[in-house]
């Protein structure tokens, strides 16, 4: 993805994670940031995050739609998803709200306090 002038680009590697289905999660080192026009848009996910209804449009400044995006990436994302899709401030604004699996909240819950304590997202 291309970078504004002026901006910050961290790098960003990811864990995997096994779930209880035996599916991989990736969880990142560090929370993504993405610009607000992308945080904010109005995007059409791929058939392997958004197979029950393809074609669908979110609108990402809408927080029910964001919500139901970032519940697809963090349950069915690779690491492209959830460098494209999540904001790590708006993930942490979001992040008692989100439906998730308990093992999946448990192998965010680190990156999610480690943002929450150093206030960087």
């Amino acid at each position: 993805m291309p970078t504004g002038v002026g901006e910050v680009v961290r790098h960003i590697e990811f864990a995997q994670v096994s779930t209880y289905r035996g599916r991989p999660v990736f969880v990142p080192t560090a929370l993504p940031q993405l610009r607000a026009e992308r945080a904010f848009a109005t995007v059409e996910l791929p058939l392997h995050l958004n197979w029950s209804n393809p074609g669908r449009r979110f609108n990402m400044a809408d927080r029910y739609q964001r919500r139901l995006v970032y519940e697809a990436v963090l349950t069915e994302g690779r690491p492209e998803d959830v460098l494209a899709y999540i904001d790590g401030t708006l993930l942490i604004d979001l992040w008692d709200e989100l439906i998730l699996p308990s093992v999946l909240r448990a192998a965010w819950d680190d990156a999610i306090a480690g943002t929450r304590d150093a206030g960087e997202a």
